[in-house]
């Protein structure tokens, strides 16, 4: 079945990129379930803005998508660091992604327009549609967001419960997911 792959990073703690992978079938009932998680006035769910307790709730519908979050984690926050990580992505995803929606952060904008370019033809992913995307467009933009926010303050499984993470290898390895669990 082909997937869906939704990124976003942490630069608290460290760099790190997380990749959500949902089935596409899926991809309408999680961003209901998302949406429905919102509160009066708010556009999007963001993991800095929320209380501890919206967290855990949060945190627990995620981990009742059962989806594959890999987590690529860099040495710092560089353009370098950023396009490798974004490239793993890429790589990764080969095969099996048919769309891979990256937030969009408007420093980097054009770095990461281009290393989307370059890396889907390097990998052969000619039929991967990509798109830079700001994060209340599209809710299942918040789960990598989510995730990574837990990831970084040692909490993903804890409180994700059936979110699979996979560890550093991510970057290293051709399939992520069997890597190291935290």
């Amino acid at each position: 079945m082909p997937i869906h792959v939704f990124v976003d990073e942490t630069k608290s703690r460290g760099f790190l990129m997380a990749a959500a992978r949902c089935p596409s079938d899926d991809v309408a009932v999680h961003r209901k379930a998302l949406r429905g998680l919102l509160l009066r006035g708010q556009e999007r769910l963001h993991f800095n803005h929320e209380t501890d307790a919206r967290r855990k709730q949060i945190l627990k519908v995620i981990a009742g998508f059962h989806l594959l979050v890999d987590i690529y984690p860099a040495d710092r926050d560089t353009l370098a660091e950023r396009a490798r990580c974004l490239e793993a992505i890429v790589r990764n995803s080969a095969g099996d992604a048919e769309r891979l929606i990256v937030e969009r952060e408007e420093s980097t904008h054009e770095h990461d327009r281009r290393t989307l370019h370059d890396a889907k033809y390097r990998y052969g992913c000619f039929d991967l549609r990509w798109e830079l995307m700001v994060a209340k467009l599209d809710p299942l933009l918040w789960v990598p967001d989510a995730v990574a926010w837990a990831w970084t303050r040692g909490r993903a499984l804890a409180t994700a419960g059936s979110a699979v993470l996979s560890g550093p290898g991510a970057l290293e390895s051709a399939r992520p997911g069997s890597s190291t669990v935290r």
